[in-house]
């Protein structure tokens, strides 16, 4: 059997921040060669948008790192990183747990991790492994992006049944990594094993990459020549800093994301205007500090994080968000035109007869009160007659529903 090489694993687990963390500011710094991926390296690649989002600033950093390696049964932590989105106390964010595998198969660990059925717990605790840097989402699914080379030129076989000869191994790898399943979780189809072009990312003749739902997969598609390799050093190195901090800042979306729908679902319920008016505030925030499809001209980070958004329906996530905002604002619109005109129904057919009775004993000159008074009934017995016309009604209704809570 075809030897594995690099067996990468990074876990990442939505998580709170009750304060700003006390590890290094900045992220997992990685050096290969003459290339250290430093926080301000990271930030030439990216834009100042995305860089300032990722990495922040030495007055307000995002992220920290602690880079104390510990092994743990058959896996050895390389790094813990924590990405914080705001200031703000109990702020969420991300923990980026780097590991990699002592012995077994990466798939195994996955599927651990993914809570498939007839899988151990894993063996580290990402509680125990941030202490009391940050408090990790509880019943969540993490996200994992993991990476594969082997000795020979192609990887060894996963799926060994007939059905499945003509496909690929490094593509039964990319789809295997990727949603975490073996043959037992769930059989793939035989008529559709074939990867569409848009799903593969071919990052170079050297290696692929598939992002599903919950995983992002990367593979070696050629031998892999241990330390001397000339590019799958680099490559790792590129995996555990730029390319993971695309899909990273895609998480943040949709963290940011469910958190405005559950606001809009509460607030469409409630109907109040000024809430709505926050949440609209919350979104303009948003879109100018979070919202991002294209982060740097070097186009892999873009690719990636296009294919996250696609899996999670990001984009038409934030368009409908922005439908409802707008349905709301112009029902709101209506309401208070309509509002407006039925008082203005009101106030013409009270004062337009009481003007006219004015008027009349203007040019009556009235010496006595009996003529006042028969002016005054006329006027009443008129102003009520009005009152009761269907558009009187149609305006007192429309009234009465603005000021009854």
């Amino acid at each position: 059997m075809t030897r594995l090489v690099r067996q990468t694993v990074i876990v990442v687990y939505e998580a709170r921040f009750p304060a700003a963390p006390v590890w290094e500011p900045g992220p997992l710094v990685l050096q290969h060669g003459q290339v250290r991926s430093t926080a301000e390296a990271r930030s030439e690649y990216y834009s100042a948008k995305a860089a300032r989002m990722l990495y922040g600033d030495s007055a307000h950093p995002r992220r920290w790192h602690d880079v104390s390696p510990r092994a743990i049964g058959d896996v050895e932590v390389t790094g813990v990183e924590a990405l914080r989105l705001t200031d703000e106390p109990d702020a969420c964010g991300l923990v980026a747990i780097h590991l990699r595998l002592r012995r077994g198969n990466p798939v195994a660990l996955l599927r651990a991790l993914a809570g498939r059925r007839g899988t151990q717990p894993v063996d580290f605790d990402p509680q125990e492994l941030v202490g009391g840097q940050a408090k990790v989402e509880p019943g969540g699914r993490p996200f994992t992006v993991s990476f594969v080379t082997s000795a020979g030129q192609n990887l060894p076989r996963l799926y060994r049944e007939p059905r499945y000869w003509r496909w690929a191994p490094a593509y039964q790898w990319l789809w295997a990594l990727a949603s975490r399943t073996n043959l037992a979780d769930y059989p793939p189809d035989p008529k559709s094993l074939e990867p569409a072009d848009s799903e593969i990312i071919r990052l170079s003749s050297d290696w692929h990459a598939v992002v599903l739902r919950d995983g992002m997969s990367v593979v070696g598609v050629r031998a892999d020549q241990g330390q001397d390799d000339p590019f799958f050093g680099y490559a790792e190195l590129y995996l555990r800093s730029i390319y993971l901090d695309a899909v990273l800042l895609g998480m943040l979306q949709k963290q940011a994301l469910t958190s405005l729908e559950e606001r809009m679902a509460s607030e469409l319920d409630s109907s109040l205007s000024v809430t709505m008016a926050e949440l609209e505030r919350e979104v303009s925030a948003f879109r100018h500090r979070l919202w991002a499809q294209h982060l740097t001209p070097h186009g892999t980070p873009n690719r990636l994080l296009t294919a996250y958004q696609r899996q999670h329906v990001l984009r038409e996530r934030f368009e409908q968000i922005l439908t409802d905002i707008s349905d709301f604002n112009r029902l709101t619109r209506d309401d208070e035109s309509r509002h407006v005109n039925s008082a203005v129904v009101v106030f013409t057919l009270v004062t337009v007869p009481t003007g006219i009775a004015l008027a009349l004993l203007q040019v009556l000159e009235p010496n006595g009160p009996w003529l006042f008074a028969i002016v005054g009934g006329v006027c009443a017995v008129l102003v009520a007659l009005l009152l009761r016309t269907r558009s009187a009604k149609v305006a007192f209704r429309a009234l009465r529903r603005r000021f009854t809570p």
